[in-house]
């Protein structure tokens, strides 16, 4: 009798475990926060400004340690933003080699809980390297490399474009005004498209989704850029999705022919002679690997293009260069023995497994 309602009592458990567990499912998940990234992408162009030491933040480049500044966000509604923010010099070249060196902004989280945002707190800021024309158009080409990215997967990093003000807050510098973009942080991508932190960061493509893999190459061939390699990570990061697949997100485009900044140079281990010529980075492809990714860039064409012919912002000319040298990828996509040679696998050809 005792192990009849041992039985009974076990058995009525598991079933109200069950059932709790099965309610639980049922219920519908609560809508995500929005970010400080979600509204700003909604305007069309916000203005930003950043008053700070720009001589101790900037004499810092090497270091790169967090400093104190002001944030203040103009929507194009005319409501005004103000923040306390830490803001802090990134990057390797650029950071360097540039008078303006490239910026990573860190909002307390305090601050985006009040206005009732959730925790994805930094981004990182592209402004032009030096003042000039030159260096503003090869900033919005960049931001349009990102925008292209975009439009091919959701599985990469969002950018908005701003009005940037950089103030000096000694009044020792002269004001810096342009254009320049936030990127998306890594952090915030992986929470957007439901991703889970990974500490493998590099790794060999055989680790990777095939499909991911090649879009991310193709990309990459399509905007000529070869300044990324996946072994060490360079201008690649490494994502893993809830079913275990790892993706690899591209960032860091100035050095693509699409952009062609004048302090690009090509580099000296491929067969290229200028930025501009494109070649396919990493080991190619089997043709039943390759068709999905060109069904896609065939689909998205228009979109692409329309993409670069609606940047007002960007000179109507640049426009035209930048549509011009995806029209001279798409010649490439037209003719079959093209596609074969730039990206197929040929038989007996061992593949190459070092990016």
């Amino acid at each position: 009798m005792k192990r009849l309602q041992l039985s009974l009592i076990l058995l009525l458990f598991i079933c109200s475990h069950s059932l709790r567990a099965q309610a639980q499912k049922e219920q519908p998940t609560k809508p995500k926060k929005e970010s400080l990234l979600d509204v700003l992408v909604t305007q069309k162009l916000p203005k930003v400004a950043l008053e700070m030491d720009l001589k101790m933040l900037f004499d810092d480049r090497r270091m790169m340690n967090y400093q104190q500044a002001v944030a203040t966000i103009t929507f194009d509604d005319g409501v005004v933003w103000t923040d306390n923010i830490q803001l802090k010099t990134r990057g390797k070249y650029r950071s360097q080699k540039c008078d303006n060196p490239p910026l990573k902004l860190k909002y307390p989280k305090k601050a985006l809980k009040a206005r009732k945002l959730n925790k994805n707190n930094e981004f990182k800021l592209v402004y032009p390297c030096k003042l000039g024309n030159n260096f503003q158009k090869y900033v919005l080409k960049e931001y349009l490399v990102y925008k292209l990215n975009n439009v091919l997967t959701d599985q990469s990093l969002r950018v908005q474009l701003i009005d940037l003000e950089i103030k000096d807050s000694l009044d020792n510098i002269a004001p810096i005004t342009t254009k320049g973009f936030l990127i998306e942080h890594r952090e915030e991508l992986i929470d957007r498209v439901d991703a889970v932190m990974s500490d493998a960061k590099c790794m060999k493509p055989v680790h990777l989704s095939t499909y991911d893999y090649t879009l991310f190459q193709v990309f990459q061939y399509f905007i000529g850029n070869t300044d990324w390699l996946l072994p060490t990570c360079r201008n690649c990061e490494i994502i893993s999705l809830e079913s275990g697949e790892m993706i690899p997100i591209a960032y860091d485009f100035d050095f693509s022919g699409m952009v062609s900044t004048n302090y690009a140079i090509p580099n000296s281990s491929l067969p290229v002679r200028t930025i501009t010529d494109r070649y396919f980075l990493g080991h190619k492809k089997k043709m039943e690997e390759l068709a999905p990714v060109l069904a896609l860039f065939h689909a998205k064409k228009a979109e692409l293009i329309k993409t670069v012919e609606d940047f007002d912002y960007l000179p109507k000319g640049e426009r035209k260069r930048m549509v011009k040298y995806m029209e001279a990828f798409y010649k490439v996509l037209s003719k079959p023995k093209l596609v074969k040679k730039a990206f197929v696998h040929p038989m007996g050809e061992s593949m190459r497994e070092d990016y």
